[in-house]
């Protein structure tokens, strides 16, 4: 996932492996994390297979190396971001979509996001029959714990499926935090 969001980054402008590890800290670092022992690489292996190239520019008395996408690079980045969000992909995986998604078309996000509403829809449903199963135990009081991460699947399907719905309709993104 990594390479992808380095390409998204690169997608407007070229960059050092700095200025990408500053846009993921002040952007997408509110889900995502890159250490620098984990860029570098991933800089390395988009270049060696023709997504990126480089070029030394002197900045501030130094050479500094900077990263350009090639068309090679801007094709596979909008087929990962094109690509349907699967809720079991990972942790955000879907966030990191998402945060690109200014460069799709809207008819492409209405699907995305219509699609990853559906699937944590069907998820939830699944949940739901799993609480019912375990509600109807005799002793279902002795898994409360297990029950309690059921509970917190449940809860989060529901905020996924709410925020699908708001970002959709486009409504007032504040709307979305609860206020105390």
């Amino acid at each position: 996932m990594l390479e992808s969001i380095i390409l998204g980054m690169v997608l407007e402008h070229d960059l050092t492996g700095y200025d990408i590890k500053k846009m993921i800290e002040n952007g997408i670092g509110v889900f995502y994390k890159a250490s620098y022992g984990s860029l570098y690489p991933a800089l390395k292996r988009l270049t060696e297979k023709g997504f990126l190239t480089t070029s030394e520019k002197p900045q501030g008395g130094r050479k500094k190396i900077f990263y350009h996408i090639t068309k090679e690079g801007q094709d596979h980045f909008f087929e990962w971001l094109s690509s349907p969000m699967d809720i079991f992909e990972g942790t955000n995986t879907h966030l990191s979509k998402v945060y690109f998604f200014d460069k799709l078309s809207p008819e492409i996000r209405e699907r995305q996001l219509f699609e990853y509403e559906i699937n944590n829809r069907n998820y939830l449903k699944k949940l739901l029959d799993l609480e019912k199963k375990f509600n109807e135990l005799e002793n279902s009081e002795c898994f409360y714990y297990k029950l309690s991460t059921l509970y917190y699947g449940i809860g989060i399907m529901q905020k996924a499926i709410g925020w699908c719905q708001h970002i959709r309709m486009q409504r007032p993104l504040s709307d979305l935090i609860e206020s105390e």
